[in-house]
């Protein structure tokens, strides 16, 4: 095992802390990785029905993903607390190589179909990277620093979104596609062997054995939490899993009803999906802060509300600047709500079973994920194209009652 980093806990925390030892490591693997994701993901969509898939397969093809998620994900925290983080992180990060590289192959949707699958195994890591976040930072500073975290790995996919675009316009959908896989399999290189050759252990190896003579069962997570604690995680839990089921209703189609009805070409996509990747960028490290100082709940249920209105507007686009400004203005208020959830959630779990909450927190997503994308699929060919909009909006009002009514902030956050 690596040395085990050692943790500071001070009052507060320089942003040029944050670039010292895992977080660095991770921001700089994660500024590659996402680069080159960044290239492909805006229109995967567009190529699997090119392909020969439709909307409902896609969103079958979404649920598979995430059904085969909701297991690994449990074995995933299971051995984060177990064996350590770091292991897993590099593993899966080497792992995830192999994907783009056989995208660029592929030519028929169902072997896209079954390589997607396949690649839901690499998330074995979630649970290890997350716990590695939250060891590796103050708990007063927690949403601060995921937010970094989050925002500088985005500065460079401002521009993926124009780099694919540019592709699909130079050489065709399918030929351009395939040309921007073989390239992000490069930058998924480079991403894997930074983890490998940088990152650090957070769990001592102390903890790793006493943790190893316990059960691993939700039970054992029971007796480490108080009863305040518990009622509060399972709400924020039971509420992502909510506003995962809402996402996954309408993340892969909204470049299919950009492109559909308001009638924008993939070029013009990737210019909104840019856009808004640099407001996120200049705008979240300023909410983050704010979470810290003003509450986490507070910043998540602000987030959460605001986004139902912008949703609806985006279903009465009809011109590229309406699409464009609705979208934006989406992706602004949304883009809270991940930072403060994470921070809570470690807030609330002592480090020593911290791994094995955030599979349940992955987990949660996974299954709405999975009853959400074939769902939305559905709504969408069968019933109308706005339909799995409208739908969003009302499951996010759902699970912005739920954090109101249920959610209690710690007194004392978790180390």
């Amino acid at each position: 095992m690596r040395k085990t980093e050692t943790i500071e806990t001070p009052t507060s925390l320089r942003l040029g802390q944050l670039f010292r030892g895992n977080i660095g490591v991770i921001i700089g693997s994660n500024m590659v990785n996402g680069f080159g994701t960044g290239i492909i993901s805006p229109f995967l969509s567009l190529y699997f029905v090119s392909i020969g898939g439709d909307p409902i397969r896609l969103g079958l093809m979404s649920s598979l993903s995430t059904l085969i998620q909701c297991l690994i994900l449990f074995i995933g925290g299971r051995l984060a607390d177990h064996y350590g983080r770091r292991r897993l992180i590099v593993i899966a990060a080497f792992y995830a190589i192999l994907f783009p590289a056989l995208y660029a192959l592929i030519h028929d949707w169902r072997i896209f179909f079954l390589t997607s699958a396949l690649g839901a195994f690499g998330a074995v890591s979630s649970p290890a990277l997350h716990a590695t976040v939250a060891d590796s930072v103050p708990p007063s500073k927690r949403t601060t620093a995921i937010s970094v975290l989050q925002v500088f790995p985005a500065f460079p996919t401002v521009f993926s979104p124009l780099i694919g675009g540019w592709f699909i316009a130079a050489y065709g959908l399918q030929i351009g596609f395939r040309l921007a896989c073989v390239f992000v399999a490069g930058t998924t290189l480079v991403s894997a062997l930074i983890m490998l050759l940088f990152l650090k252990e957070t769990i001592r190896p102390e903890n790793v054995q006493e943790s190893a003579t316990h059960s691993n069962s939700p039970l054992s997570v029971r007796r480490a939490l108080s009863s305040q604690s518990l009622h509060s995680l399972v709400a924020l839990l039971s509420a992502y899993g909510l506003i995962a089921f809402a996402n996954a209703l309408v993340s892969n189609y909204y470049i299919l009803y950009a492109n559909s009805v308001i009638h924008i070409d993939a070029f013009n996509y990737g210019i909104i999906i840019s856009l808004q990747i640099l407001f996120i960028t200049l705008l979240k490290i300023p909410g983050g802060w704010a979470s810290d100082k003003y509450g986490k709940k507070k910043i998540m249920i602000i987030s959460i509300l605001t986004c139902i209105p912008f949703v609806i507007a985006f279903t009465f686009s009809r011109l590229f600047v309406q699409a464009a400004v609705t979208m934006v203005l989406l992706a602004i208020a949304g883009m809270y709500y991940a930072p403060a959830h994470e921070a809570l959630q470690a807030d609330l779990a002592p480090r020593e079973i911290r791994g094995r909450v955030t599979s349940f927190w992955d987990i949660a997503g996974a299954v709405g994920g999975a009853i959400g994308a074939p769902l939305g699929g559905f709504f969408f060919q069968a019933i109308g194209p706005a339909t799995p909009f409208y739908l969003f909006a009302v499951v996010e009002a759902a699970a912005a009652i739920l954090i109101i009514v249920c959610v209690r902030e710690p007194q004392r956050a978790e180390n």
